[in-house]
């Protein structure tokens, strides 16, 4: 209660970085993949840093899908949409219109941004399974105009890409370290106090006086932008875009990534990236692709059983425990 009564007491305007928990089991979680993210050059294992950028990618795109529904309990079926839409055009900038690297991809994620919070913002007034479906469907209408346009190759830009591979990895490792810092100010700030309130119900946030509608769709275009960046960099360090980036199953990989790793945290789209990145991208080498998906659906199967709140929640479970033992002591 004590802290209850401490969280509603009004506290004097602080900057962004003033809210940062070094602490924070979350935060603690985002420093150690930066760490990793730096070493792993200096290992000279070659695919294990294309495996890291992938990671990033889709570090990115699950926390834009997490962002959106455990904060504002919106769900999305479709977020291959704004992550789709990036990469597309950020390649097909380079392409078509020659535009530098660095230009395509701020306006490719941009029109990301632009396209798939507009299409999210007319899906506002559904219930989430209702609105999940709605996004879903609007993804799988790009799927079949890309496919129709550019055919099973895609666009490629492997003759126009003069970034060399050390150089799209730094990249990817600024692009993840701000990304998932905004991702982490945005679930740490006061603002969350209203998301959590249209969460939590509609109604009753309306009559407190917080404007539904805006939120909701402010939270939308924040995910695609979030998506939009993810999409944007596995454009980059691939240098290709096909229909493949819009298909379900690509718009249900985050979601898996954030049950196995966890929602409401950013630990948990970090952790999920990296179990199932690894598990997605270094099976195949062995195995089959039937085999690495069969494996994919029985690990997030094993998680939603035994730990329905993720690693992450495994993780603040025991820090909560381990706080307590203090205190008694």
């Amino acid at each position: 209660m004590a802290r209850l009564l401490k969280e509603l007491e009004p506290e004097k305007p602080q900057l962004g970085l003033g809210i940062i928990k070094l602490h924070d089991v979350n935060f603690v979680i985002l420093v150690l993949a930066l760490i990793a993210s730096i070493v792993v050059p200096f290992t000279g294992l070659a695919y294990l840093q294309f495996i890291m950028m992938y990671f990033f990618a889709y570090a990115i795109y699950t926390a834009s899908w997490d962002l959106l529904y455990s904060y504002s309990g919106q769900l999305s079926l479709g977020q291959a949409l704004p992550f789709g839409l990036g990469a597309f055009f950020t390649i097909l900038l380079i392409e078509e219109f020659q535009l530098p690297l660095i230009l395509a991809a701020v306006l490719g994620t941009l029109a990301a941004a632009a396209i798939g919070g507009s299409v999210g913002a007319t899906t506002i007034r559904l219930r989430p399974g209702y609105q999940g479906i709605a996004i879903l469907l609007f993804s799988q209408v790009l799927y079949w105009i890309t496919l129709i346009l550019y055919g099973e190759e895609g666009l490629s830009i492997f003759s126009a890409t003069p970034l060399s591979t050390t150089t799209v990895y730094v990249i990817g490792i600024i692009i993840f370290g701000c990304s998932m810092l905004g991702v982490y100010l945005i679930q740490n700030s006061k603002y969350r106090l209203k998301l959590l309130a249209i969460k939590g119900d509609n109604l009753a946030a309306n009559v407190c006086g917080i404007n539904v509608p805006l939120h909701k769709a402010a939270m939308l275009f924040l995910s695609s932008l979030i998506a939009g960046i993810g999409g944007t960099y596995y454009a980059i360090f691939t240098s290709h875009a096909d229909f493949t980036v819009f298909a379900v199953p690509n718009s249900f990989l985050p979601i898996g990534m954030a049950i196995v790793g966890g929602t409401g945290f950013l630990g948990g789209p970090i952790i999920g990236s990296v179990i199932i990145t690894v598990l997605i991208r270094i099976l195949p080498i062995w195995y089959s692709l039937a085999v690495t998906y069969f494996a994919y659906g029985i690990v997030v199967i094993v998680i939603l059983k035994l730990r329905p709140t993720g690693i992450i929640g495994l993780l603040q479970h025991k820090k909560m425990k381990g706080g307590v033992t203090i205190a008694k002591g």
